[in-house]
């Protein structure tokens, strides 16, 4: 999808005095614009917030999972609009149109996309924002805005004396029309971009006050742990569930579509009441392959097919035959779990026709959909609150713990959170493909061919 810089930036404005800057694609808004006359503050349909008390507020799209994006892309923004990043509070995005990843047209972090499908795009939102302020600057000056010049929060007056800061402007800016193109700061006048100048989340996460899902806690939360089967494909034919529901803090135990969930106050009550679970298993449809019969595969594919080739330079054949020697080698790589720091977890809780879920999730809008399959709402009816992630690696695109979440909380309407245990999270995780590498090489004096 390509589109202007006129098309792309949509300003709206409020009479409490805060400027929003929203990315507009065309025929995918899906957030109201406007203003909350009795707390004073934007919906969330913006990139960027600033208001009349100087706060600024970005409104990151993709996830912070280690990987950087809460300092890289709030960077962005800062280095356009002439602010420190370190003034900017970040927010986790809600689901929206509005923040797809252009590249998957999905509201997804991953395939390491984040930085370049914002480098532009959150400049030029700065940019604008930058110039809007200024004009604004301008016409209470009485001065060209050609002028004027935005640094560290202000505009400052051709004198070289004046100067208004940002949150004066606010209210001004946002009847302003950018008429002329933006340029946007050439590399030799970045103050931000490309400095070591640290981590904005690390104090929060020092501290212990960044929240990841797994830290979520709810009035009248209750806790609940899945039993899932040992072989992907099987499902619950029967289980005990009478002669658990009379163990200590016991409040349920139900057939979900992946296991048996056992529902209690507290985490430990679940998880001890799960160790006397007994579940047999109906494995009519389970899979039996091995990781031997896997590997014996690969080989034989390997033996039979020559596969794509991605380059092909010279004749290897003949180099094969005139070479001193030949060297062969094959490398195995077995299903791996991604093992991340936080295991899976989720807590959903469904209320008055609705769903609201708390996920360290990678794909926010997937999570809705996996949410609505499980009970009796539309992906619209479900509300997904992005958390911290203690690590991604493409695992939290698949939803399956969302999906497990919703599924308890739909049946038991109260807040509920699952949490994997970290054994659960390597035996049941969505494992890193195993593969099969051969590598053939003729040799001949230092020359190598492969």
């Amino acid at each position: 999808m390509s589109m202007n810089r006129r098309d792309f930036l949509k300003v709206s404005a409020g009479s409490s005095g805060s400027l929003v800057l929203a990315l507009s694609l065309p025929g995918c808004a899906s957030i109201a614009t406007g203003y909350e006359e009795k707390d004073g503050s934007w919906r969330p349909d913006a990139w960027l917030e600033l208001t009349t008390d100087g706060a600024v507020y970005f409104t990151l799209a993709r996830v912070e999972m280690g990987q950087g994006t809460y300092t890289g892309l709030t960077t962005l923004i800062a280095e356009e609009l002439e602010v420190d990043p370190a003034s900017i509070t970040p927010t986790f995005a809600p689901v929206a149109a509005e923040y797809r990843n252009p590249l998957y047209k999905l509201q997804l972090t991953g395939g390491s996309t984040s930085l370049a499908t914002s480098w532009e795009p959150l400049r030029q939102a700065g940019a604008e924002a930058r110039e809007m302020l200024i004009l604004a600057a301008a016409r209470v000056w009485g001065v060209s805005h050609r002028e004027c010049t935005a640094f560290e929060g202000q505009v400052r007056h051709p004198n070289g004396t004046d100067a208004l800061p940002y949150g004066k402007l606010v209210k001004l800016a946002a009847s302003e029309e950018v008429r002329h193109d933006v340029v946007l700061k050439p590399r030799d006048q970045w103050r931000y971009i490309g400095k070591n100048r640290g981590r904005l989340d690390a104090t929060a996460k020092s501290t212990g006050t960044a929240e990841y899902g797994i830290d979520v806690e709810l009035p009248g939360m209750v806790y609940a742990v899945v039993t899932r089967p040992p072989r992907y494909g099987a499902r619950v034919q029967s289980f005990n569930g009478a002669d658990i529901e009379p163990m200590p803090g016991v409040l349920s135990v139900i057939e979900i579509e992946r296991g048996v969930a056992i529902v209690a106050s507290k985490y430990w009550q679940a998880r001890k009441a799960q160790q006397q679970l007994a579940v047999e298993w109906n494995n009519d449809d389970a899979l039996t392959l091995s990781t031997d019969e896997v590997f014996a595969h690969y080989h034989r594919a390997a033996d039979e097919d020559a596969g794509e080739r991605e380059r092909n330079d010279g004749s290897f054949s003949e180099a094969a035959e005139n070479a001193e020697r030949i060297v062969e080698a094959s490398y195995e790589q077995p299903y791996l779990a991604h093992a991340t720091l936080e295991p899976m977890n989720a807590t959903a809780w469904y209320r008055d026709n609705a769903m609201e879920v708390w996920a360290p999730t990678q794909a926010p809008d997937l999570g809705r959909i996996a949410a609505a399959r499980v009970s009796d709402l539309s992906p619209g009816d479900v509300t997904i609150n992005t958390t911290f992630l203690g690590g991604g690696f493409g695992r939290r695109l698949t939803q399956d713990y969302i999906e497990e979440a919703a599924a308890v909380a739909y049946r038991i309407r109260k807040p509920v959170k699952v949490i994997w245990s970290r054994e659960e999270d390597t035996r049941h995780d969505l494992f890193r493909p195993a593969m099969l590498h051969r590598m053939k090489a003729s040799v001949s004096g230092n020359t190598v061919t492969g």
